[in-house]
């Protein structure tokens, strides 16, 4: 097949996806799409490689996400706003990530109101397609964390699968689970395990402000676990497994 061939292929790939005529335009460019091919395939080999389950969890760098969007269903037209990340060790934030997102669509009201995204706090931001690639690229090679974490995944796979036709492959937890394992009681929100803890979140419901607040809350849910003789991750996907 020929070089050519294999370009007009990509291309009505991609036309056929409904992408947004910006996004098509960028990525089905000859050498740019086979870079941003290239890239992907190299960023699902990292996500691949096993992580040592027998690795303590002290030494194990976790990326706490967190996004805003417009509502629940990327599927029916919801969109990011905002994409936040904390890479932690032992319970420490060593590095951090935050970016807005320019909606394709006008901003809901009422998640304004919540998050305090207004539409001229977006207008310069990156569109999706572009702040996307430097975010898959600051989350992966560690464990993906966050509270009702599927939330955060449904959007990531939804982007993968309407540009990529993959799906996001690296290990991830949600908080949630591991919070009422420990503690033998309900945290139904975030809100909920935060006020049991005693942490403060002075910028709720905006991405950097949740990722903040959730790393506290990792740092101590790593000392119960470790109290409790969950010392790696094996240990800890083990007394996930028996809740």
């Amino acid at each position: 097949m020929s070089e050519r061939h294999r370009f007009w292929q990509r291309a009505l790939r991609f036309l056929s996806l409904e992408i947004p005529r910006e996004a098509s335009s960028a990525f089905i460019g000859g050498e740019h799409s086979l870079q941003q091919e290239i890239w992907i395939r190299s960023l699902r080999k990292e996500q691949q490689k096993q992580i040592d389950m027998t690795m303590p969890l002290d030494e194990v760098m976790f990326i706490i996400i967190d996004m805003e969007t417009t509502g629940f269903s990327p599927q029916h037209g919801d969109e990011i706003l905002a994409m936040a990340a904390a890479k932690t060790v032992n319970g420490i934030v060593k590095e951090t990530y935050f970016t807005l997102v320019c909606p394709e669509k006008a901003i809901p009201p009422h998640i304004s109101s919540l998050t305090g995204i207004q539409a001229e706090d977006v207008q310069h931001a990156p569109r999706l397609w572009e702040a996307m690639r430097s975010f898959l690229s600051f989350i992966h090679g560690g464990v993906m964390i966050g509270y009702h974490i599927g939330h955060d995944l449904s959007f990531l796979n939804h982007f993968l699968w309407t540009y990529y036709r993959t799906k996001w492959t690296a290990r991830f937890l949600d908080m949630q689970p591991i919070a009422e394992m420990v503690r033998h009681r309900p945290f139904p929100s975030l809100d909920a395990a935060l006020q049991y803890y005693g942490i403060s979140c002075e910028k709720r419901h905006t991405a950097d402000g949740d990722v903040q607040a959730m790393a506290e809350l990792w740092d101590r849910l790593l000392e119960e676990l470790k109290s409790r003789n969950i010392e790696t991750l094996y240990d800890l996907y083990s007394a996930l497994s028996m809740r």
